[in-house]
């Protein structure tokens, strides 16, 4: 009697990108996939459905089973819980359109999922930034290691397996609210946390993404900095007791003063870690002016097209 399969639905959420989503199908058909029953899923956020060819083409070069369908309304969350109403399988899994999986990704998911009885895994995203990117960005875009089976209290919708149990009770689970915005992943995921559920890290089920030239300018990455601070306040302290965000709310102030007395000092001797400061300004003002005026920076706003 041949070993009952583990049931995998892999869930893609694309707008407009269909050259990076056929790259993601052609690395996914070539994952270790010995042991699990696995199926795409591909929600196209793209209300005139620009992912629909790259999506069949892709899924019957990999022999997988395809669920494509159309999100028409502009928003991630809104896209992403359309994913999870469509998935019936034990995990499920969400990478980004424009990520390339590393072999034995999908495989070293699961594998931890089960050895740490995880509800949620996670994985490292890789930037891979180009031959003449600035100084100041491999700092910016690397991302400090972790060991497998570290214990998290959130993280992104990047690359990430789930098993199915953490569904319930029903959604939304991804909150329109931040469909715009971005940090929709970390909301529900801190959310999960809070309710008693096990997040951790796997090293090994690494994907990559590039780094396109508009991501190499700062001013784009300290409003990036700026947003990702908004999104930590409403995540994460806005939760707290108010007496601790009376305490965040004093440290936070002293902290980009500091900053802002520090900064020319900075500039003169090193310029990668002057910019690396403004970034953390860049955030710590988010995170105040989200605390004084209910105000959020819709980062994927521009994105909606007529």
């Amino acid at each position: 009697m041949a070993p009952e399969l583990n049931s995998v639905d892999i869930c893609i959420a694309t707008y407009r990108r269909p050259a990076l989503l056929a790259a993601l199908l052609a690395a996914l058909a070539q994952q270790d996939r010995r042991g699990m029953a696995v199926r795409l899923i591909v929600i196209d956020n793209d209300r005139h459905g620009t992912a629909r060819a790259a999506a069949r083409a892709g899924a019957a070069h990999s022999g997988l089973p395809l669920l494509y369908q159309i999100e028409p309304q502009q928003n991630i969350a809104l896209a992403r819980n359309r994913a999870l109403r469509l998935s019936k399988a034990d995990y499920i899994v969400f990478i980004d359109d424009d990520e390339t999986p590393a072999p034995g990704w999908l495989a070293a998911l699961l594998t931890c999922c089960q050895r740490c009885d995880a509800d949620l895994v996670f994985g490292p995203v890789d930037s891979v930034l180009p031959a003449d990117a600035p100084a100041w960005a491999h700092a910016c875009f690397h991302k400090p290691p972790l060991a497998t089976g570290a214990a998290l209290r959130y993280g992104g919708a990047g690359n990430v397996l789930l098993r199915r149990r953490v569904l319930a009770p029903p959604g939304p689970w991804f909150d329109p609210d931040f469909g715009l915005t971005g940090g929709e992943d970390l909301d529900w995921f801190y959310r999960l946390h809070l309710a008693g559920r096990r997040l951790v890290w796997c090293a090994e089920a690494s994907a990559s993404e590039p780094v396109p030239p508009a991501r190499l300018q700062l001013r784009w990455a300290r409003r990036r900095a700026f947003r990702g601070g908004q999104t930590y306040y409403r995540v994460v302290v806005r939760r707290s007791p108010r007496r601790s965000r009376w305490l965040w709310l004093g440290g936070k102030a002293l902290q980009l003063l500091a900053g802002l007395a520090l900064a020319p000092l900075l500039r003169c001797a090193s310029y990668p870690a002057f910019v690396q400061l403004t970034l953390r300004l860049a955030g710590a003002a988010g995170q105040l002016s989200r605390s004084l005026v209910p105000y959020d920076y819709e980062e994927y706003h521009a994105r909606q097209q007529p």
